[in-house]
């Protein structure tokens, strides 16, 4: 039965749909949502932070107080420029190549095509659809992902599909959703009693094993965006404003400048990331491990295990935060509440997926969705 649906999509990307096939074709989506105008905008501010750089340099020496806070401020901006526009620029190839993308649903199951490669998910595999963001936001026009949740067995937890077959994300995953139909609980019988030896099974996964019914979510590296960019910025700054000074000016401050540019440039960076590797290592590179029983995180203190009946909902919060290279971002974290105990915050800079991935694939163990 496998190959009789993914033939039928194969036949209805080649134009011949049956008549219980749907074919969804890429069009072009929106470009310019919130992101997409803080990416044109950015440009402009950086150009801005410049002129008034070189406006104070006619005006002051280069390592004053008041130069080094526009010049740092005005690399910040540069580099802020330059990730946004990679990020519009991915975003403009996707919009370009459009057209060769395909999302055709079969009966018992789903082909993506993409320019790269066509993914084949079978009906059964799928536990779950939902959107990046807000489900208040699923009638705006904006750039988001909808993820299929897929079953641990699969491979993978989740395939991400563009906003490229649909008006919206949110009119897409109810399409999907409706396609889908109710996930029944599984009938498999896997064991829900909880492993006698977390630290064992924690182990064995971090070794490479992926025992049946597991779901592993590996770390992402979001979390190098916290780092101390301000201060390698400063150490950048200083250097760009001593290499600018007259050269008797510059023998008279070359070895503070160099203390300066060495801790801002050099400790300070290393340490942190030496002091947060440290902090992540008792992890082996798993942010969270999810069994039939139970969810499991492991910090210094050794592995935590919270087992789906102590679970009382999972939240996703999401807020506003603020850094010297982003600027004004979305921050967001996944909450578990658990019932007369403590909660548990996890930040989604450190989870390998996104929190709606998460969320689904728990409530899928909580619900006997999967096995």
């Amino acid at each position: 039965m496998s190959s009789n649906w993914v033939n039928q999509a194969e036949a209805a990307l080649r134009g011949q749909v049956p008549q219980d096939v749907e074919l969804l074709t890429g069009h072009r989506p929106v470009l310019l949502d919130a992101q997409g105008r803080r990416a044109v905008i950015a440009p402009f501010f950086a150009a801005f932070m410049w002129a008034a750089v070189v406006f104070r340099a006619g005006v002051a020496q280069s390592l004053d107080p008041i130069s080094l806070l526009l010049r740092m401020l005005a690399l910040a901006l540069s580099v802020r420029a330059l990730l946004l526009g990679a990020q519009l620029a991915r975003r403009i190839s996707l919009y370009l190549k459009s057209e060769r993308y395909a999302l055709v649903l079969c009966s018992d199951g789903m082909l993506l095509r993409t320019p790269l490669a066509d993914f084949a998910v079978p009906k059964t595999d799928i536990v779950d659809i939902r959107e990046r963001g807000l489900w208040q936001e699923s009638g705006t026009r904006r750039w988001a992902d909808v993820y299929v949740i897929t079953r641990p067995a699969s491979g993978r937890t989740h395939l991400a599909l563009p906003p490229l077959f649909e008006r919206t994300p949110g009119v897409l995953a109810e399409r999907l959703m409706r396609w889908r139909g109710a996930v029944e609980p599984s009938a498999l019988s896997t064991s829900r009693e909880p492993a006698d030896l977390a630290s064992k099974l924690y182990d064995a996964v971090a070794k490479g094993e992926r025992p049946e019914g597991v779901s592993v979510l590996l770390h992402g590296r979001s979390w190098l965006r916290r780092g101390p960019y301000a201060t390698v910025l400063l150490g950048f700054a200083v250097l760009d404003g001593f290499l600018r000074l007259p050269a008797e000016a510059q023998k008279r401050v070359t070895t503070l400048v160099q203390g300066v540019v060495m801790l801002c440039v050099g400790f300070v960076p290393v340490l942190w990331y030496a002091m947060t590797r440290a902090d992540i290592a008792p992890r082996k590179g798993i942010a969270l491990l999810l069994t039939p029983a139970e969810l499991m995180l492991r910090t210094r203190a050794g592995v935590h295990r919270v087992s789906w009946p102590e679970v009382a909902r999972l939240e996703i919060v999401t807020g506003t935060s603020w850094s010297i290279l982003l600027g004004p971002h979305e921050s967001r974290s996944l909450v578990i509440h658990r019932k007369d105990d403590d909660t548990i915050s996890y930040t989604e800079a450190f989870l390998g997926a996104p929190c709606e991935v998460v969320v689904a694939l728990c409530e899928g163990y909580r619900k006997s969705i999967l096995p």
